[in-house]
């Protein structure tokens, strides 16, 4: 019941974020995200996708990518259904689901993208996420990660002292941390990163070593 009023509550401030920190189309993450796709026909999987403001996103703005978004809570999922519904979007499948422990097979996905949830969880539950995402892309795949950034403006500095005041213990940590070193550990490496105001967009590929390393030990094992 606890968790469900969580995220219930946070439905609703997720949906402020387009109206405050993401206003702006030109320096919009969404934005950033949609033109870093393309405009292949592509099948993506939005870990985590809340009330679906990407999903709504990319569906309106790509007509050739197939999009699945998968959250592990009920009333994120009721509200994003809500919001697929009023915005005329019909191409999106929702599915409850732990980001954690995915059904899907190895090697479905073109694209993963993960938004404003690894600073939110413990390292642990992060990097059980990011392993399965990898399984389930594409040799060829990318994985983009939408994170906040502190911005340089001091005027933004301002307004992003909120955000730090909200959001849990251990939240400025992963902003200083070396994101090249902490997405490497899980067999990515970052290939492009997109500044936006108070946010950033990273777009990463398999780290082919980490690939040989996996080889190495699954024939040690045989």
């Amino acid at each position: 019941m606890e968790a469900d009023v969580f995220y219930q509550n946070n439905a609703k401030v997720y949906d402020i974020l387009d109206r405050t920190y993401f206003r702006k189309p030109a320096t919009s993450p969404r934005n950033a995200v949609i033109s870093a796709i393309g405009n292949e026909s592509l099948t993506v999987l939005d870990l985590c996708t809340g009330t679906g403001s990407n999903a709504i996103a990319l569906a309106r703005a790509k007509r050739k990518v197939s999009l699945v978004g998968i959250d592990i809570s009920g009333a994120m999922l009721e509200r994003a259904a809500i919001k697929l519904k009023q915005a005329g979007v019909t191409t999106v499948e929702l599915m409850q689901m732990d980001a954690a422990n995915l059904q899907f097979p190895n090697g479905k996905f073109d694209v993963v993208l993960i938004s404003l949830v690894l600073h939110e969880i413990k390292t642990e539950l992060a990097g059980q996420m990011i392993a399965e995402a990898r399984r389930v892309l594409k040799t060829d795949g990318k994985l983009m990660i939408l994170e906040w950034e502190e911005p340089v403006n001091w005027l933004q500095k301002i307004a992003f002292y909120l955000v730090k005041k909200t959001e849990p213990k251990g939240f400025e940590d992963f902003l200083k941390c070396d994101q090249d070193q902490y997405f490497a550990r899980y067999g990515f490496q970052i290939t492009q990163t997109i500044h936006c105001d108070y946010s950033k967009v990273m777009i990463l590929a398999k780290n082919e070593q980490r690939k040989l390393g996996d080889d190495m030990d699954k024939n040690m094992q045989i």
